[in-house]
């Protein structure tokens, strides 16, 4: 059974199953007008850009710009959503004649937010006396870097949706959701949806001075939607109201792709066909993005996003699949390091995680990631960065469980640090040598604190119970599509079968690591593999007839498209 494309369309809500109304109540879905606004978001439903504060604003502004000629400057994260939402204005502006100046810092070299030396360094050779900047995941906290920038004759526009700093914003027009009076206040929008609504806000003023039926015709903002797809899932912000509407269009709109770069990188991933899912751009497209910020090339994923060329795409790709064979060595080898200095007895002590040392500062992240899965609870991976002066400071990444703020908590601490930034599931930070002992004592205290206080959260085992046989078939995989696409606030729905009968159980894995099966179902044998699961292998050839933890998921082998079954636990 191969998936097929599009989810199943109903005539009326009332033929949903009784097994996704579970689904859709669990997740407070109710009653047919909110079936169908979850399961058939519109478009049209989307709140008006306008209600963003200071969009009006900051549109006013870049038309200017657009139209007198004058120098256009981007500057993004160096992540999936900063270059995701660099590469959605650069082709954005493009498409309108507009050529822009656009940079990605480099992790190592020139850190998180704007580096000041790069604007000197260009002051004389490529800015021009007068310029617009916008800054796209990034700049809420770089006020002090902004006030100077703005005397090399810098005009700037912050779209950003981190938390507001505590130590004052900005003093330019800020479009961030995370204002207390943006309208947009409680959508948590990446920053790739934010560098949209400019977009979609610049299109819709710009059609007044234009014939808007040529302007259509010019301009399909549903195609910039891949890019919001591809961000807001990577960046794993709440997958609910606005950003479902944005996300779900934005999987559709990556199908049919007409950017050149975004095709030949689909390719890449063995994504040719079919549906694109929300776990196949977390578990395969992201991953592979990320791999060039994390190892301090982030300008080639911009590169590969604004390619006009096919053939020349598919050179920066294989650039970029080098480096991402690189990252998963090189993860692998620093998680291995920071498991040999973690003490099991703090752990349970302090509930969090801080690992040090001579670690690669480009895979922290996900290094960070990995321990909270392996630990359950918040976690920080440090590397080591000594300075020309001599002095050491440590550059880290954390990571955060549900019900915890992670910014929040890192915050409480801010004495101890020297910068910092994020959200409650992620947040980066430096600590300057001098005072890590001081961060560490401090952020253990608040991190028992705060598990002390936390409101329990029902620990999700499983959704629903259903045999693979029962769930696995054509028209209930039809049913599951239309729940994507999945991420927080709209998990993955995780199914209980408690008798799957394992026609066949082996190991695979370079070192055996991962479990593969094959289960029986209604109509033919399906495969099944758990990450992570191969020491259960003898267990279950001994004894085949096993409860699993499982969910539905789309396997893609050398452009082959089927159905298998993700193993979470048996």
């Amino acid at each position: 059974m191969g998936p097929k494309k599009g989810g199943i369309v109903l005539n009326s809500l009332f033929e949903v199953p009784p097994l996704f109304r579970e689904l859709l109540r669990e997740r407070g879905v109710e009653g047919e007008e909110m079936m169908r606004k979850f399961l058939y978001p519109q478009l049209s439903d989307l709140p008006q850009p306008d209600a963003m504060k200071n969009l009006a604003q900051a549109v006013c502004l870049v038309i200017q710009y657009m139209t007198s000629g004058k120098q256009i400057v981007i500057w993004g994260d160096y992540d999936v959503d900063g270059t995701t939402g660099t590469a959605l204005l650069v082709n954005f502006f493009n498409e309108f004649g507009v050529e822009v100046v656009w940079h990605i810092p480099n992790r190592m070299t020139e850190g998180y937010g704007l580096n000041m030396a790069w604007f000197l360094e260009r002051k004389e050779t490529v800015l021009a006396n007068d310029f617009l900047l916008i800054t796209v995941d990034c700049g809420i906290s770089n006020a002090l870097q902004i006030e100077k920038i703005k005397r090399l004759g810098a005009t700037v526009i912050v779209t950003d949706h981190h938390h507001l700093p505590s130590d004052g914003m900005p003093n330019c027009l800020i479009l961030n959701p995370s204002q207390p009076s943006c309208g947009f206040h409680k959508e948590q929008l990446a920053g790739v949806g934010v560098a949209f609504y400019l977009a979609a806000g610049i299109r819709a003023e710009y059609a007044k001075l234009e014939d808007p039926v040529k302007l259509t015709g010019k301009v399909n903002l549903k195609n910039y939607l891949a890019f919001v797809a591809l961000g807001t899932i990577a960046d794993v912000v709440d997958l609910t109201t606005t950003n479902r509407i944005l996300v779900r269009a934005g999987l559709e709109a990556l199908c049919e792709t007409p950017f050149p770069g975004l095709k030949e990188l689909l390719a890449s991933c063995d994504i040719g066909s079919g549906d694109i899912t929300s776990e196949d751009i977390g578990y395969l497209i992201g991953p592979k993005i990320n791999a060039a910020g994390r190892l301090g090339e982030s300008d080639l994923v911009v590169n590969i996003l604004t390619e006009k060329n096919r053939k020349r795409a598919r050179s920066l790709i294989l650039k970029l699949t080098e480096l991402n064979e690189q990252r998963r060595r090189i993860s692998a080898d620093n998680l291995e390091i920071a498991l040999n200095v973690i003490s099991n007895s703090l752990v349970e002590q302090n509930k969090c995680v801080i690992a040090k040392g001579e670690l690669h500062q480009g895979v922290a992240g996900i290094v960070a990631s990995r321990l909270v899965e392996i630990y359950g609870v918040p976690s920080m991976v440090f590397a080591q960065k000594n300075l020309p002066n001599g002095s050491i400071v440590y550059v880290g990444s954390a990571r955060s469980i549900e019900g915890l703020d992670i910014f929040a908590m890192i915050g409480i601490c801010s004495k101890w640090i020297e910068r910092f930034g994020g959200h409650e599931m992620a947040a980066g930070l430096s600590v300057s040598h001098e005072n890590m002992t001081g961060f560490e004592a401090a952020f253990a205290a608040i991190a028992r604190e705060s598990w002390q206080a936390r409101t329990h959260l029902r620990k999700r085992r499983f959704d629903v119970e259903c045999s693979v046989e029962k769930l696995m078939t054509e028209e209930n995989m039809s049913f599951l599509k239309l729940l994507e696409p999945f991420g927080p606030g709209n998990l993955q729905p995780v199914f209980y079968d408690k008798s799957a009968r394992i026609v066949d159980a082996r190991t695979v894995g370079k070192s055996s690591e991962h479990l593969h099966l094959t289960i029986r179902g209604k109509y033919s044998n399906l495969k099944g593999i758990g990450f992570s699961l191969g020491k259960r292998v003898d267990d279950v050839q001994k004894d085949p007839e096993r409860s699993i933890l499982y969910v539905p998921t789309i396997n893609r082998f050398r452009g082959n498209v089927s159905w298998q079954v993700r193993v979470i636990d048996v």
